[in-house]
């Protein structure tokens, strides 16, 4: 297959990472995008329609609203094509079970989130050296995800925080024990959260805090890593869509309690989504290949985030709150 025929549905939502990269792919002549710009659930489904009766595509990209996407994926799922998503997690654990029940009957099946600050260089250099072992275990963390503003359908935990989340869960594994605070002018819609603070515990007993603002503005996005034997700090996250800065991983070995010298590493290349891309049409290709991310690692990423939610005793529902 010389030039993968790609149809990106709901075209005009898609981000500018993920916009440059497949406009560098095309001029490389590696594939044929088609956009469909579609707002609606059922003009979606009638493009995609179209598409099929015509076979005119080897894979789709959907992007568009986020409460389209579930319908959407598992539609272009049940024609056989490979799948991609921008969109790091779905908007709801329903949405979740749909997607991976509909990636399971029509196995063998691709289907990849845009999980892809994981694949960042900064991210890859902090797994290689606590990979080494020379840090000790891991014993806490502290994460914050910050924006100036957000545009209507946007939204700072379901987009770039669940980015930072799922990073989280990358070193730390699965959070256990979840408390979390929202602000009061939440909506019943998710992703409607402008602040959100939440404490975290995995099974290990590593402990952490997130703060997901939409009103921090001065874009922000760090991670700091506590061990037995030092720490590292990911800091910043080379991409457009945000301005989040450059990319910097900051780390330090500790000998008997004290510091070592504090190393700072620079990063230049906004290289997450054009990887991630790189994988999902090699796996076109050759379905043999390792997968960066799954759907198990999105549906982790997005029950930790409705965890958080779900523990503020405002909006949990009034049996599970705690009464004093």
């Amino acid at each position: 297959m010389s030039e993968i025929r790609i149809a990106v549905i709901g075209a005009n939502q898609l981000d500018i990472d993920h916009r440059h990269a497949l406009n560098a792919m095309s001029d490389y002549g590696r594939i044929a995008v088609y956009a469909l710009e579609n707002d609606t659930l059922e003009g979606g489904r009638e493009a995609l329609q179209r598409a099929v009766d015509l076979d005119a595509i080897d894979a789709a990209i959907v992007a568009g609203r986020r409460q389209n996407v579930a319908a959407w994926i598992k539609f272009a799922l049940e024609t056989g094509w490979p799948v991609y998503t921008p969109y790091p997690v779905p908007n709801t654990i329903e949405d979740m079970i749909e997607i991976r029940r509909a990636e399971q009957q029509n196995a063998p099946s691709i289907l990849q989130f845009g999980l892809s600050a994981r694949l960042h260089d900064s991210v890859a250099a902090a797994r290689s050296k606590i990979d080494t072992g020379e840090y000790g275990q891991l014993l806490s963390m502290r994460a914050v995800c910050g924006v100036s503003g957000l545009e209507a359908d946007d939204s700072v935990l379901f987009g770039p925080g669940a980015q930072l989340v799922d990073t989280m869960q990358l070193f730390a594994g699965p959070f256990q024990d979840i408390t979390g605070f929202v602000d009061l002018d939440r909506q019943a819609e998710p992703g409607s959260e402008t602040n959100v603070l939440a404490a975290l515990r995995t099974h290990s007993g590593v402990v952490a805090n997130l703060h997901a603002s939409a009103t921090q503005w001065r874009p922000t996005f760090r991670l700091e890593l506590g061990y037995e034997r030092g720490y590292l700090w990911l800091e910043g996250l080379n991409n457009e869509e945000y301005g989040f800065g450059r990319e910097v991983l900051i780390y330090a070995r500790t000998d008997g309690g004290e510091k070592q010298h504090e190393t700072v590493d620079r990063f230049e290349h906004n290289n997450g989504v054009q990887l991630a891309l790189d994988q999902f049409l090699a796996r076109i290709t050759d379905r043999a290949l390792p997968a960066p991310s799954t759907s198990q690692d999105a549906f982790d990423t997005l029950n930790t985030i409705q965890r958080i939610l779900a523990a503020d005793p405002i909006y949990a529902p009034i049996q599970e709150r705690q009464v004093s």
